[in-house]
């Protein structure tokens, strides 16, 4: 009878212990923590992600319509001058006279995101406007048959930094971020 006793004793000691020194493995407090601070991680990439591509398609799109308006600018043989406010974008042929709007598809889905963010202009001469909702009268870049255009820096306000746009004489668009 002592050797059961002996091997149900084994048996015990082998499938599991009571004591708490010799337990092994993880608790599930332990787990959903663990669980929430890779959610939690996830998020924060995912969304830092997905800002550097709406900052991306905010350069392209300028350099896109920067890249258009010079090109029709030296293929007509007309001064263009483009407008841009707050949410909306066009550009039209200066004419002695009158003015032309250009027939052209401008991307304003990246205005749209930025919307609520403030915006300014600064002219090469130094001057700054801050860009508002409503339409502008006067053009903010002059592009010439040349292929050279009057320039400026678009500033775009985020929380924590800010996007300059520069568009440069000869037409290239530079994207530098300028930290608080």
């Amino acid at each position: 009878m002592a050797l059961k006793e002996d091997q149900a004793r084994i048996l015990i000691l082998e499938t599991g212990c009571s004591s708490n020194k010799h337990q092994k493995g993880f608790t599930l407090i332990e787990i959903l923590v663990v669980l929430f601070i890779i959610g939690i991680t996830t998020t924060l990439i995912t969304l830092n992600f997905s800002t550097l591509r709406s900052v991306d398609s905010q350069n392209n799109s300028f350099k896109n319509t920067v890249s258009f308006l010079t090109y029709e600018s030296i293929v007509t043989g007309n001064i263009i001058g483009w407008y841009l406010n707050s949410t909306n974008q066009y550009a039209e042929y200066i004419y002695d006279n009158k003015n032309q709007e250009i027939d052209y598809d401008f991307d304003n889905s990246f205005l749209s995101e930025i919307a609520s963010l403030k915006k300014t202009f600064k002219f090469e001469d130094g001057t700054l406007i801050e860009l508002e909702d409503k339409q502008s009268k006067s053009p903010l870049v002059i592009f010439y048959p040349s292929g050279e255009n009057s320039g400026g820096d678009i500033n775009i306000y985020h929380n924590d930094y800010i996007q300059r746009i520069v568009i440069k004489n000869n037409g290239k668009v530079i994207n530098e971020f300028i930290n608080y």
